[in-house]
């Protein structure tokens, strides 16, 4: 490869990782500004089993949420339990914090065609196994 064809591939590669960064998760904006009132509720994720209970008053019920993953996307491990939500806000992007007794896990929040997903990297992000938890009464 010619020197100039060697700058234009570093380039490009430079401007889809900047892209990719951009777009967040799964290709999903990161969603900003998300109030508690938009989290409350139940939240579920057929593919990973996962049932997520958000109530106002911060208390958090969880069945199935998991931990572990083969690289076909096959749930090993998960937990379940009761506990409290809120939103984190200290880094880049808001996040979800659940607390289930078990254990603390960090949902990221993103934003598709105006509609507000939480979602869960199970693993090494490398993976790609994502859990994308929709609200019960979208389908």
């Amino acid at each position: 490869m010619s020197g100039r064809a060697w700058k234009w591939a570093l380039i490009s590669v430079s401007v889809v990782l900047s892209v990719s960064a951009c777009m967040g998760w799964g290709g999903y904006p990161p969603a900003k500004n998300v109030h508690d009132s938009q989290l409350v509720g139940t939240w579920r994720a057929r593919e990973c089993g996962t049932t997520l209970t958000l109530s106002p008053d911060g208390s958090a019920s969880a069945t199935g949420i998991p931990t572990e993953m083969e690289l076909d996307g096959k749930v090993t491990r998960d937990i379940s339990g009761d506990g409290a939500w809120e939103i984190d806000g200290s880094g880049v992007e808001q996040q979800l914090e659940v607390d289930t007794g078990d254990g603390i896990i960090l949902f990221d929040l993103y934003r598709d065609k105006g509609r507000l997903l939480v979602g869960l990297t199970v693993g090494d992000p490398d993976n790609m196994n994502w859990c994308v938890l929709t609200r019960h009464s979208e389908r």
